[in-house]
Formats: C-alpha cells, sequence, structure tokens
C-alpha cells in the first residue's frame, strides 16, 4: 500500500493534475486557516480572548494531523478533511455554563484548561467511537435516526453557530430577553451580519472556488482602507473592539502540558456530561451526512466502515495536541474536483499550508477583523439553516417541519441533547399517528363475494349463494401495535353489531402481517369476547410461528369462539366454513361418487352418445398421495373423476404447495393444460386427497375421436369450453372485486 502511494504521489507530481491540485489546496489553506481562528474566537470570548491564538495553533494541529492521514489514504482522492465546526458552539456553550455556576471561582486560566481538556476527551473518544463503529460495521444503525431528527439537530447547530458570531464580533452574548443589549454595539456586528448574508447569497448564486477567498480578503482590505482614511491607528481599533489583541512574537501551536490536565477540575466532568454526549452524537452523525453527501458529489460509492476506521484514527492522532473533532469536509473536498485537480495533492498542500501557520505564520492573523471572523461563524450558521429549514420548509411534509421547529424551540430555551431527543420523541409520535391511520385490514370480503376453491355441485353452489354473508374474510397486513390495532376492533365490531346480524363466520388471514406487539394481542383478545357474546366464530389462517406463540400465551385460542386448530391458508378456513354452512342447511358437503355416465348425460342428453364418449375414455384408480395429473409430460391427459378428490396445486410456488383447487366427484382436471399446443410445462399438479376413480382422455384418443366422430369431438369442446368459462367468470369477478378494493 505505501508503495502504491509513492507511485500515485510521484505520477500527480509530473501529471497534468498537479498545478490544479496545488492551487485548490492553497485556497482550502487560506480557508482553512480562516475557519480555524473562527472556531477559536467562537470558544473564547470576553475575558478569554487572549487564548485564541493558542486555541488556534492546537485546531491546526489537528488540521496538519487528519488532513494528511484521511487525504493520503482515503478512498477518495482530492477529500479535504478538517476539525469541524459543529463542536464549538457546544463547547462555548459548556464553558459560559461553568464561568456562571454558584460559587465558581474558575480563573480564566482554569477555564482554558477546562476548555482544552474538553476538546482533548471528546476528540480521543469520537476518534474511539467511529473507529468501533467502522470496525463493527454500525453505521447503518445511526442512519435508521428520523431524517426530520437529523435535520433539526443540524439546524439547531446552525442556530447556536448564528448566535455564537455575536460574541466573536461584539463579545456579546445573544439573548432574546438582552436584545437591547446588542443593539447598543450593533456598529461591531452589524458589518459582520451584512458581510455573512452577502457570502451567502453569492455562494448559492454562484459556484466559483474563488469567490469566497476573494470576498474574505477583500472585506479584509475594505477594513484597512477605511481604517487608514479615517486616521485611525491599530491600537484604537484594537480599543474599540474592531481587531484582536496581537498574537505576539512566536508559533501558534504549542504541546498541551501535562500542568493543563493536572489543572481541569474533572469532578465537573459530571456537569459537562451532556455536552459531551451532545458533542459526540453530533460527531458521529455529521460524519455519516458527510460521507454520503460526498458519495454524490464524487459520483461514486465509498466504503463508509473503512472510512469511519480512517476518521477514527486520524481523531486519535489529533487529540493529543488540543485538536476538535475532525473527519471529511464536504465542502472544501469538492474544490480540487471542481478544478480538475482531484488528487491526494490536495490534502498534503493543505496541512503543510496549516504546518506553516501554525510554526512561523502566526503574525499575519491579526490582520482580519472580528466583523470578518464573526461574519463567518454567521455564514456558516446561516448556511446550516438555509439547507436544514428553509428548503426543508418545502421539500417535507409539515409534521416532519414541526420536528424541526421543536428542536430548534427546545434547544434554545432548555438544552440541546435536550432537543434532540424531544425531537427523536416527537418523530415516534409522528410515526405513530401516521401509521395508525392505515387501515391493516387490506381486504375485507363476504361468502357472497366469493368463494372457495372447491368444485361443488349446483344445489352446493346455490345453498352457499344465499348464505354466504355470513362469513365474513379480513385479509391483515403489516406491523399490527397498540395505535392500528383500535382499529381492527372497531372494524370487526362494527361487522358483528351490524344491523343485518352478525356474521357466524369471521376469518382472519395473517399471511402479510409482519407481527403483533403486546397491546395488539389484547385487541384481538377483545375481539374474541365480543365474538363469543353475539355467537360468531373466529377462524384464523395463516399465522406465522411467533404470533402463534404469542396467541397460545395469552390462551387465545381456548374457548369456543376460535376455531381449532389454526389453518394453513384462507382457502381451507373458506372452506371448513362453507361445509359448515352446508350441514346447517341439510346438504351434506362430503363428496359422493357421481357415475361417470349420470355426468356425462348432462352434456350430451343421449345415451347413446354417452356409452360412444365412454369408448374414447380409460379408467383408472389412484390412492392417497397419487399425483393423478401433471402437465408438462409428453402425453395429455384429460381427467374426469368419479369418486374420490383431489387438490390441485402450484407446483413449488415460492418453494411451497399452493392449492388452487379443489377437485371432487363430476369434475374435470387438466382441462387448459389439453388443450393447450406445444410443450405447455408444468403449470400446476393434482395430488389425491382420498382414494378415488377417474376416467381419462388421452391426446390420441381424443385425436382419433375428431377423425372419427367430429360432432362428438365438437360436442365435448364446447362443453369443456362452458366448463372453463365458469370457472374462470368466478375467478375474474372475484378478482374484480380485490382490485376495486386496494383502489
Amino acid at each position: 500500500m505505501q508503495t502504491g502511494l509513492k507511485t500515485e504521489l510521484k505520477e500527480n507530481l509530473r501529471g497534468p493534475v498537479v498545478v490544479p491540485s496545488i492551487t485548490a489546496g492553497l485556497v482550502a489553506g487560506v480557508l482553512t486557516v480562516t475557519f480555524m481562528f473562527s472556531y477559536s474566537a467562537v470558544i473564547f470570548t470576553g475575558e478569554l480572548s487572549g487564548f485564541v491564538p493558542r486555541a488556534t495553533g492546537q485546531l491546526l494541529f489537528g488540521g496538519v494531523v487528519i488532513a494528511l492521514v484521511i487525504g493520503l489514504f482515503s478512498e477518495l482522492r482530492g477529500v479535504v478533511a478538517l476539525p469541524q465546526d459543529n463542536p464549538t458552539a457546544i463547547i462555548a456553550v459548556m464553558i459560559a455554563t461553568l464561568s456562571q455556576l454558584p460559587g465558581s471561582a474558575l480563573s480564566p486560566e482554569m477555564l482554558f484548561a477546562q476548555a482544552v481538556v474538553i476538546m482533548v476527551v471528546s476528540t480521543a473518544l469520537s476518534g474511539v467511537i467511529f473507529y468501533l463503529v467502522g470496525r463493527w460495521r454500525l453505521a447503518a444503525f445511526v442512519q435508521l435516526i428520523p431524517y426530520p431528527v437529523i435535520a433539526g439537530f443540524l439546524a439547531a447547530t446552525g442556530w447556536l453557530l448564528f448566535k455564537g458570531s455575536f460574541s466573536v464580533m461584539a463579545d456579546q452574548t445573544f439573548d432574546f430577553t438582552q436584545l437591547s443589549a446588542l443593539g447598543e454595539v450593533m456598529h461591531l456586528w452589524l458589518p459582520g451580519a451584512v458581510f455573512a448574508l452577502i457570502t451567502l447569497f453569492v455562494s448559492l448564486k454562484y459556484s466559483n472556488v474563488f469567490i469566497m477567498p476573494g470576498l474574505i480578503l477583500s472585506a479584509v482590505a475594505l477594513f484597512h482602507i477605511t481604517l487608514f482614511l479615517s486616521g485611525a491607528s491599530s491600537q484604537e481599533a484594537i480599543a474599540e473592539g474592531w481587531l484582536l489583541q496581537p498574537f505576539g512574537e512566536g508559533a501558534l501551536w504549542k504541546p498541551v502540558p501535562l500542568s493543563t490536565f493536572l489543572a481541569a477540575d474533572w469532578t465537573l466532568f459530571v456537569t459537562e456530561f451532556t455536552g459531551l454526549a451532545t458533542i459526540l452524537s453530533i460527531a458521529l452523525i455529521s460524519v455519516l451526512l458527510n460521507l454520503t453527501a460526498l458519495e454524490s458529489a464524487f459520483n461514486r460509492d465509498i466504503d463508509v466502515h473503512r472510512e469511519m476506521r480512517l476518521a477514527g484514527i486520524a481523531n486519535l492522532l489529533a487529540a493529543p495536541g488540543g485538536s476538535l473533532v475532525g473527519y471529511h469536509y464536504v465542502s472544501l473536498s469538492t474544490l480540487g474536483r471542481r478544478m480538475r485537480g482531484d488528487s491526494r495533492l490536495v490534502g498534503v498542500v493543505v496541512a503543510v499550508f496549516c504546518l506553516l501557520t501554525m510554526t512561523v505564520g502566526a503574525g499575519a492573523l491579526s490582520v482580519f477583523p472580528k466583523f470578518v471572523l464573526g461574519g463567518l461563524v454567521m455564514f456558516i450558521g446561516l448556511g446550516f439553516l438555509y439547507d436544514w429549514v428553509v428548503k426543508s420548509w418545502s421539500n417535507l411534509g409539515r409534521g416532519d417541519v414541526a420536528i424541526i421547529f421543536t428542536i430548534l424551540f427546545v434547544v434554545e430555551f432548555i438544552g440541546f441533547l435536550e432537543g434532540v431527543a424531544t425531537g427523536v420523541a416527537a418523530a415516534v409520535v409522528l410515526f405513530v399517528v401516521s401509521y395508525s391511520k392505515l387501515n391493516v385490514v387490506r381486504l375485507a370480503m363476504d361468502g357472497s363475494d366469493f368463494s372457495s376453491n372447491v368444485d361443488r355441485p349446483d344445489d352446493h353452489r346455490k345453498a352457499l349463494s344465499s348464505e354466504g354473508q355470513k362469513i365474513l374474510y379480513l385479509k391483515l397486513h403489516g406491523f399490527i401495535f397498540f395505535a392500528s390495532s383500535i382499529k381492527l376492533y372497531e372494524e370487526v365490531v362494527g361487522a358483528l353489531t351490524r344491523e343485518a346480524g352478525p356474521p357466524e363466520f369471521v376469518i382472519l388471514d395473517f399471511q402479510l402481517v409482519s407481527g403483533l406487539d403486546t397491546s395488539a394481542v389484547h385487541g384481538l383478545v377483545k375481539i374474541k369476547k365480543k365474538a363469543l357474546e353475539v355467537g360468531t366464530q373466529l377462524a384464523l389462517a395463516h399465522v406465522p410461528a411467533e404470533i402463534d406463540q404469542q396467541l397460545h400465551e395469552e390462551e387465545f385460542l381456548d374457548g369456543d369462539a376460535v376455531i381449532e386448530p389454526i389453518f394453513k391458508d384462507a382457502d381451507s378456513a373458506l372452506e371448513w366454513c362453507e361445509d359448515f354452512l352446508l350441514r346447517t342447511a341439510g346438504v351434506d358437503p362430503s363428496p359422493k361418487a357421481l357415475p361417470i355416465d349420470d355426468r356425462l348425460i348432462e352434456v350430451f342428453k343421449a345415451k347413446a352418445v354417452v356409452q360412444k364418449f365412454r369408448s374414447y375414455l380409460e379408467t383408472t384408480e389412484f390412492s392417497q398421495g397419487d399425483v393423478v395429473s401433471q402437465p408438462g409430460i409428453k402425453q395429455r391427459l384429460l381427467h374426469f373423476i368419479e369418486q374420490g378428490t383431489v387438490s390441485i396445486y402450484l407446483d413449488e410456488l415460492d418453494g411451497e404447495k399452493h392449492r388452487i383447487r379443489g377437485a371432487g366427484p363430476g369434475s374435470m382436471v387438466g382441462v387448459a393444460s389439453f388443450f393447450r399446443q406445444g410443450n405447455v410445462g408444468t403449470l400446476a399438479v393434482g395430488i389425491a386427497d382420498s382414494k378415488g376413480t377417474a376416467h381419462v382422455l388421452t391426446d390420441v384418443a381424443f385425436e382419433r375421436m375428431k377423425s372419427e366422430d367430429p360432432d362428438l369431438a365438437l360436442k365435448f369442446q364446447t362443453y369443456a369450453l362452458e366448463y372453463v368459462s365458469e370457472r374462470l367468470a368466478s375467478n375474474l369477478r372475484t378478482l374484480s372485486l380485490i382490485l376495486r378494493l386496494e383502489e
């Protein structure tokens, strides 16, 4: 890998990408130094502003390490990785909170030490978390966080950055209860707000990579020209709050001494736990979001888990130097690609630029006016708010937008982590409310609309046609939980208490049900009790093993209201209910032998014709489990069932046999495949349910019939067409009803 990296870098130095890569790296380096300085100014304000140079050096140290490690070893060539702005507002709030604790007497040095320890610990812990998430491939679990919650806390991050910018520009905290105080120093922050708005507008309208550096340099130049023309000195500008205090001579970065860790009050970490947890949460989700964005920007798939491990290693190396959490920087990573210089040189140049600045170039940073630095912070915050509030208003539903504003409200008046937790809770409530509106009953039909797949005699069909409304079939779907189970209960109870009288049977088909929660099981128990009151029996079909266990644990199947055992499929349940209704009507549903001659006389009307037709048939007997009909063999066969029953299955559909028809005495089996031409394939298979007798017409015998007695063959074909058409019409009626119900 090292040899390949060296070869790649050598090729980049000699190739056409060297100039645009170095240019992109220099532009990104200038912006990096500016950003690191701005982040430091957000954290250390007021009496802590004198520590901004040292903090900037720590962030630049992190920039060197993180940019170099990820820039060299990432799958994305030209990627820029840096310490991020997300933790700055949180740490600033944490430090301000510590300074205002009752009885707190922390000196500026102690507060700085506390801030450094927070930065080191949060960066190190983030590195560990990043690495473990990548090592254990857990990124998918983090991505399960609802999108409105992610948008909400990113918007809240932008809001905190927006508020923090006023501390940078005017040493004044943004507080709704003290807006008059901000008004008194408007001259200090108003130019920065104008600069931020102009930068935001231009960045949204134009994509040229030189625009932002040009705006920054122009603002700095304009300030110093105005200062020169006014005749004011730099010292006067510093005294009036326009410029930062001089940094002094020497390098910005110094190793974090052991005394800093000893000066920190580690007992205060109990108070700081909430803020620390917030930093870690934001960092983890933000790095995953950034990686997803970079996949789109670079138009390629990347190994997210590998990038997470790499980010973890980079942060562990940067933590001892006092850096903030760092990872892939989306906006700067696209510089090289836009300038056609997407090579690893971009990250290397950024790292070298940060190294030179923190070691020999510290004095140049004091030329930046505070309103430019604060304006950049405000620009970043407004960018977050635009992306996650303004755009969300038109792209998301009102419920999702409400979650975003709820998070913003809670963050502002309670706390950041509380805001995120509230957002998650609100998203769950919104999901429950939305999902509960979905009816878990996908299909609701009664027995007069459809029937089982059993071929029944005409007198049976007529009896069931008048009694069909006594069977209610409900096909359930989805995950049934406490909210949706209420609608199921209301629908079933509504059918049980209808004016026309309750159905005798309610079939509950669980084929499309993914699961039940405890409340849903108790809802079914309530349905059972109501069914018992009105004399209705429940038939359950397609019940998964997990749901079956839940029902047994609640003793749902015990008692008179539920038919046992649970049916394998809905057709079996419907057949059982139909048989019960037939017996109640005084009709024996058991199949009786129907002599072939009695059946054929209904077709041909004359005994002589029947005998002639019989001469073409062969008699066969079958036992339970025998394969009676199996299309796909070379010889086509048509069976006339005289005694016994045969079930027709779709052969191995989805790995199982699904019964699509039950054929008894008087039925024909294999009509469709018999009249098809060519190799029909294995459409279905007929398996005997009991011992019986059948008469078989072979394709050879039928060809002989057509040659010897065409009129007889025509009469039989006409009858076969009527037989198939009747079954098809029944299936089409059921299909039409299902399609109407699912519209």
